[in-house]
């Protein structure tokens, strides 16, 4: 079945219902004054969502050792891209604006070559979207110490605008995904739905470890040294915990000299390829971003 050929009335009846409900939401949201809202609102805060906030969580890990910021992005995030590179490699579903000639107006021209053009089912733009999304919405919703990007969240109203705006942002970067034939609809619900349970499953995953900490420390007393983390928390101000008696070559819970000068070699090693994307980006990718693959 060729790119220009593919004909609807030879799929099944449910893909055919799919790719015309598909369509609809192209021809839609493809007229004049609706079709960059979905760029707008959905595909670029994503992407800097995405990749800049990626690099700026890695830096906080390496350089500080906080996990919050493995809990609500790294993991869903990691987690989220691997499984769906995996998926779309294997089950091989035609991209909508590769196959289809109505919906072939928009789709970067990279994504219908080299077998990107069979990597629809499931959309990775929206399970990695949809994963983040819930990740963030728990943490600002349902932690004890919320944070975002290691500054603490406590005040409700921010917390929930920070929550709901990271859901709307994925659900924009659905509709981006059908309205520019990148994936059909039930692809993009498919990875939504499979993102949304990988975002629930990685930040509840590790706050179970968080919960008991607290917990053991509550027993322990204020005075335990094993929690002096918990009481910086306590007063909100856990980003002092990690700067007090900072050292490249030390980490917190080691004295072992050949450990602490590991960890020194590694922040420093790690960093420069960090440092290299994070210049990518806002020199090359920054300009490009539909063309951005996951």
């Amino acid at each position: 079945m060729g790119k220009d050929t593919f004909d609807l009335s030879k799929v099944n009846p449910v893909r055919a219902v799919d790719y015309r409900l598909s369509q609809a939401i192209y021809d839609l949201f493809n007229q004049k004054n609706m079709k960059l809202i979905p760029n707008y609102l959905g595909l670029i805060p994503y992407e800097i969502y995405v990749l800049p906030g990626m690099y700026l969580a890695i830096l906080q890990v390496i350089w500080l050792g906080t996990p919050n910021p493995v809990q609500f992005h790294l993991l869903p995030h990691f987690f989220a891209y691997s499984m769906f590179q995996l998926l779309k490699g294997s089950i091989k579903t035609p991209r909508p604006g590769c196959h289809i000639k109505g919906m072939k107006g928009y789709i970067d021209e990279g994504h219908c070559s080299h077998g990107h053009e069979w990597q629809s089912f499931p959309s990775g733009h929206s399970g990695i979207a949809t994963s983040l999304a819930v990740a963030l919405f728990m943490e600002m919703m349902y932690s004890d110490d919320s944070h975002f990007f290691e500054i603490n969240i406590t005040d409700i109203k921010t917390k929930r605008l920070i929550a709901f705006s990271g859901i709307f942002v994925a659900s924009m970067v659905i509709l981006h995904r059908v309205s520019k034939g990148y994936h059909s609809l039930f692809d993009s619900l498919t990875g939504m739905l499979i993102g949304g349970c990988i975002g629930f499953i990685s930040w509840t995953a590790l706050e179970f470890f968080k919960k008991k900490y607290h917990a053991v420390c509550e027993k322990m007393g204020p005075d335990a040294k094993e929690c002096d983390l918990s009481k910086f928390e306590k007063d909100n101000d856990e980003i002092s915990y990690w700067l007090s008696q900072y050292n490249v070559f030390k980490l917190k819970n080691y004295d072992d000299p050949l450990i602490n000068s590991l960890a020194g070699i590694s922040r420093i090693v790690f960093t420069i390829p960090i440092l290299y994307l994070v210049f990518k980006f806002v020199t090359k990718d920054v300009f490009k971003l539909a063309s951005i693959k996951h």
